[in-house]
């Protein structure tokens, strides 16, 4: 058995049964390492290349094109065992895709990283550097995964991607348990991958996220939101990303013409010929037909400014602060999207007569570390 130039042991595991020994080997172990490769260009859903795993024996590298059934990894993947991952989320939507579940009792190295003071988006490469004094070649990151067979030195990349994982992954612990900062971890990977469901309801509301397109009428906005959702279902069913099917830009440049016929929309030049023939007559249905603007619809949120951008920055400027006097990244405890969306709960509500407590998607953690700051600047900015 050869271990493709690494100094500890590599198995391939291309049948079924074998794959069902380690899994259950896998499920009695307190902790693995977990790594994927994947192709993720022309279609919607990645598409695996290859499955990594880390533990006490060696490293285990499970070919999905040879493994008809990788649902059978289900149990693991939402079982107790800890899978240790770095930047867990595009590793989630690929087990989302072939497994069918969401996995849980994640530890995101990554996540770890920040809380420890190593910044918001350590690399991977950083990360074995500066625990391991490894420098690590990423040369192989951007090969082509679904080609067989791979080679030696995909092979070699792959595998010393987990067992670095895994080599590491005490250290981590260790430390965060120094500053009792241990359970911290899985909580915010359980809040990412809340937030990584999806749902009918995140598929229609998907134009929220269309940035610049709060500039334009709640009419609009409405014809917006079906396009998108309709775009969300269509991606899903051909397996093409969004942009194949229509871009954001496209959507504005829709917005800011409005065609009523094909032959204007032709004329615009918004689309190449294929979209405006498989496409074309149903955005202008929709344009010419728009929904009706119900009483619970949302307006897409514009950039803040006045007095929601100051209070904004008085909460930023609080987190920094207190990050700071923890030696966490500042980036992680007060993520932009979270205070924006605070800001807009406060200004939401009758700010005078009521306090706002911080909404649950903050995780606990946060809200025990920022609850009390953040009360005193918003009676400060409106009660006083």
């Amino acid at each position: 058995m050869s271990n493709f130039g690494c100094s500890f042991k590599v198995e391939i595991i291309r049948d079924t049964s074998r794959l069902q020994e380690k899994l259950l080997y896998w499920q009695r172990l307190p902790f693995i390492a977990i790594d994927t490769e994947f192709v993720r260009v022309d279609t919607f859903y990645p598409l695996a290349g290859l499955i990594q795993v880390a533990d006490d024996t060696g490293i285990y590298l499970i070919d999905p094109l040879d493994i008809d059934e990788l649902t059978i990894l289900k149990p693991l993947l939402i079982g107790d065992t800890i899978k240790v991952m770095h930047s867990m989320s595009e590793d989630i939507v690929l087990f989302q895709t072939i497994a069918d579940c969401m996995p849980q009792n994640i530890f995101d190295t990554q996540i770890a990283c920040a809380l420890l003071g190593q910044g918001i988006s350590l690399s991977y490469q950083k990360f074995i550097e500066l625990y391991l004094g490894l420098e690590i070649d990423k040369g192989e990151t951007r090969s082509d995964w679904l080609k067989r067979p791979l080679s030696d030195s995909q092979l070699e990349y792959a595998a010393k991607d987990a067992h670095y994982l895994y080599q590491a992954y005490p250290q981590l612990v260790a430390q965060l348990e120094e500053r009792n900062l241990t359970g911290i971890v899985q909580q915010e990977c359980h809040l990412i991958n809340l937030g990584m469901t999806d749902t009918e309801e995140d598929m229609d509301n998907y134009y929220l996220k269309i940035r610049g397109a709060w500039k334009f009428p709640v009419a609009h906005q409405a014809i917006l939101k079906k396009l998108s959702s309709w775009r969300e279902r269509e991606a899903r069913k051909r397996n093409k990303p969004r942009g194949r099917i229509i871009s954001d830009k496209q959507f504005l440049e829709l917005l800011e013409c409005m065609p009523k016929n094909v032959s204007t929309l032709q004329a615009t030049r918004v689309f190449n010929s294929g979209q405006l023939r498989r496409y074309g007559e149903y955005v202008i249905s929709v344009i010419n037909n728009p929904p009706q603007v119900s009483a619970d619809f949302k307006p897409i949120p514009r950039s803040l400014s006045g007095q929601k951008l100051d209070l904004y920055r008085s909460l930023k400027k609080s987190v920094e602060v207190i990050a700071e006097s923890l030696n966490i990244a500042p980036e992680l405890l007060g993520k932009k999207r979270l205070l924006e969306q605070y800001v807009a709960l406060i200004f939401a509500k009758n700010v005078k007569q009521e306090e706002v407590a911080l909404p649950e998607v903050f995780g606990e953690w946060r809200i025990k570390l920022l609850s009390n700051a953040f009360k005193k600047i918003v009676k400060s900015k409106f009660n006083d």
